[in-house]
């Protein structure tokens, strides 16, 4: 019997590793427990072992990858199009409304400094933890809605470009 299978991905679904996954082995995995290898230098008092190796400035800094870039992937069905619109419009409105906050405080808060005759409106916002909190979010939200609406877009295009037209 001829079982249909959808390739649209499940999302928050592990996939099993492969049937014969085989387990690549590097020198640090096959080193012995408690013995440095050969090659690192030993450390000096109140070093980490291994420090000099790598020059100052260069050590790999963590990259971090927003929650929306995983949990939004590229669209691959009409019904995940149309989830990706509701999310889309349902955040939309969140920051319409939080950009029309941010914006007044700080309206208000230029007032308020050129009233006292003082320049810098960073120092003032600074103080005000919920305003930041706001702005943080709208910043957050601005850059999830780019992201969901150029995969839509993405999806739309390709769309475009794979119709037979007759």
């Amino acid at each position: 019997a001829l079982v249909a299978v959808s390739l649209t991905p499940l999302p928050c679904v592990l996939k099993p590793p492969p049937a014969r996954a085989r387990r690549v082995t590097f020198e640090d995995d096959a080193m012995p427990l408690g013995r440095p290898p050969a090659r690192v230098p030993p450390a000096a008092d109140g070093e980490k072992p291994g420090a000099a190796s790598v020059p100052p400035g260069l050590a790999p800094r963590p990259h971090a990858v927003p929650d929306y870039v995983v949990k939004y992937p590229a669209i691959r069905s009409p019904r995940q199009r149309e989830g990706y619109k509701g999310v889309f419009q349902d955040q939309l409105a969140e920051y319409t409304e939080l950009l029309g906050e941010v914006r007044a405080v700080r309206r208000r808060l230029g007032e308020l400094e050129a009233a006292m005759g003082r320049q810098p409106r960073h120092a003032a916002s600074r103080t005000d933890s919920a305003f930041l909190e706001k702005q943080q979010r709208c910043e957050y939200l601005k850059k999830k809605l780019t992201h969901i609406k150029a995969r839509i877009q993405e999806y739309d295009r390709d769309a475009r470009d794979s119709a037979v037209y007759f």
